[in-house]
């Protein structure tokens, strides 16, 4: 069953993928959820998120969370090969460095809790400590992603959401043991009532991140944040590390450092990927016998939805420059 159920998560990160690169497609230039909603495109990934979450629901009810979630790894690697193949370009040095560093700090911790962690039922209390928790950070996200732009706006908004699903696994299990326990009762609607609540502030958050940045960094975001933040409620909160030492913290602590590393040098190796898919564009040169200073037209803005998914808004106003 053990196999069955990772076959289901790694089915979930192809789902998650294909739905996140639709979904940013609908999304990017800062387009309006509202506006981004009435997007078949958008719906289309909305429908394969849909899919991967019952995916992802199932495999959790035949594993423990240890072994789910780091298969949604998986979902980097799909989504920037996609991104390459999309963009006709070649695996950069650094990209593949990201990448590596991804994979290594992701499973390393993952095996680590693993080969250390024993189920443990959740408590009401836990819930409650675990929501508080999730709340704060994603407050603080929101708080941190004001003054940005571009894609240090989108790796926060990208945190503050892989925090929120995070929770959502801690959540679902709970939900399952009440149902299985008591039945429809007063502590299941409650368990719910967070679930729905964590998975809304979840989908928000990266409905924004794919406004301001590349599909490929949100993906590796979501992917990297999601299964730390598991696991680490399931270690701190709900006591599923017993015998946990000072030697074998520190070295999880490190390998979850070489993992947010990866994901913040996969967001700024992914930008080069755009400048070098614009340079097959261009700009006109200005004809001889025509003076520079003259007026130029400016290409209006256009509010049409994007359709390459090579595009997202610029980090700075430099980069927004029209031709001149």
């Amino acid at each position: 069953m053990t196999w069955l159920a990772i076959g289901l998560a790694v089915l979930n990160a192809c789902c998650f993928t294909a739905g996140t690169w639709l979904q940013h497609g609908a999304s990017a230039g800062g387009a309006s959820l509202a506006a981004a909603v009435r997007r078949p495109r958008w719906l289309a990934g909305l429908a394969l998120l849909a899919a991967g979450a019952v995916l992802q629901v199932n495999a959790l009810r035949l594993a423990p969370v240890t072994v789910i979630e780091p298969a949604g790894v998986l979902g980097i690697v799909i989504s920037v090969v996609w991104a390459l193949r999309v963009r006709r370009a070649p695996l950069r040095w650094d990209t593949g460095r990201a990448l590596a560093a991804i994979l290594a700090g992701t499973g390393g911790f993952a095996v680590l809790a693993a080969l250390n962690t024993v189920p443990r039922p959740v408590s009401t209390a836990a819930q409650i400590q675990a929501g508080a928790l999730v709340c704060a950070v994603v407050a603080a996200c929101l708080l941190v992603a004001r003054p940005l732009r571009g894609r240090a706006r989108c790796l926060v908004l990208g945190i503050g959401g892989g925090t929120a699903y995070g929770c959502t696994s801690v959540l679902i299990r709970a939900a399952t043991e009440q149902f299985a326990s008591y039945g429809i009762s007063a502590p299941l609607v409650g368990t719910l009532a967070g679930l729905a609540a964590t998975v809304l502030a979840g989908f928000w958050l990266v409905q924004r991140a794919y406004a301001d940045g590349p599909p490929e960094s949100t993906v590796a975001t979501l992917t990297v944040v999601d299964p730390l933040v598991a696991v680490t409620i399931g270690i701190g909160l709900l006591g599923e590390a017993p015998g946990l030492t000072l030697p074998i913290a520190a070295l999880g602590l490190a390998f979850a450092a070489v993992a947010v590393g990866g994901v913040v040098r996969l967001s700024r190796a992914v930008l080069p990927l755009s400048l070098s898919a614009r340079q097959e564009h261009p700009c006109p040169a200005v004809p001889s016998g025509v003076s520079s200073s003259a007026p130029t037209p400016i290409r209006p803005t256009s509010t049409a939805p994007r359709t390459s998914p090579t595009a997202w808004p610029p980090d700075s106003p430099a980069e927004a420059t029209t031709c001149t």
